[in-house]
């Protein structure tokens, strides 16, 4: 299940929503733009759809050759339309590709969660108890493609995607969210905990809508099943 809503703050700035958020049988996908980059709203929509129609996308060994499978191909199509490696850099990638990754497979016996970027992921052990796991990196994440950006920080240029396991036999919920998730981890809503701890995530979606003006940023979260 996918629950996704625009920012207060990015509403009164007139900013578009820019997280997206991709289900499939097996995998979850999250995107969620930078505020900064001025198109990324755009870049995670066409980056998703495009990785969407990989009929492997949803493999976990393939992941990670998928994802760089697909940056290759929207940026080698793309520079015919600038003159120079700096301005394919400037105008299109930093513009349009800054975005965080997360992406939460199922398997039989366990959850593995792949995440490039910031974000949150959420965990219900066996006894029920709610865990916030936050990945902060102040105003400048390091993003996917600054793989592909000469003059992005060279220990952006080098990172890889962090891998987390959760067991089944201890985990029996594993959420993925973006940041904007930040006033429910901080404990500000106990009703959306509840939520959460219940799986009625269709009363999540309607306490966080209604409680919009709390959340500056926007909030996506992704679940596997949940009470509609």
């Amino acid at each position: 299940m996918i629950i996704s809503s625009q920012g207060f703050g990015h509403y009164t700035d007139g900013i578009n929503n820019q997280d997206l958020g991709i289900e499939h049988d097996k995998m979850l996908l999250l995107l969620d733009g930078c505020t900064a980059a001025k198109y990324s709203d755009s870049g995670v929509r066409l980056f998703g759809q495009l990785f969407s129609r990989k009929g492997d996308c949803d493999s976990l060994e393939k992941f990670e050759d998928n994802v760089k499978s697909v940056f290759d191909d929207i940026i080698r199509l793309s520079a015919r339309y600038y003159a120079t490696r700096e301005e394919l850099e400037k105008d299109f990638i930093m513009e349009n590709l800054l975005f965080t990754i997360i992406a939460c497979f199922e398997t039989e016996d366990k959850y593995v969660v792949k995440l490039f970027g910031d974000g949150y992921i959420v965990t219900q052990n066996v006894k029920g108890l709610i865990s916030y796991i936050k990945f902060a990196y102040g105003k400048c994440p390091p993003y996917f493609a600054y793989r592909y950006c000469q003059t992005a920080p060279i220990n952006f240029q080098t990172n890889d995607f962090k891998t987390f396991i959760f067991d089944k036999k201890s985990f029996s919920k594993v959420l993925i969210a973006s940041d904007g998730l930040m006033p429910i981890a901080k404990g500000a809503f106990r009703d959306l905990d509840t939520g959460i701890a219940t799986g009625n995530f269709s009363l999540l979606e309607t306490l966080i809508r209604e409680q919009r003006m709390r959340f500056f940023d926007d909030v996506t979260i992704l679940t596997f099943g949940g009470k509609n």
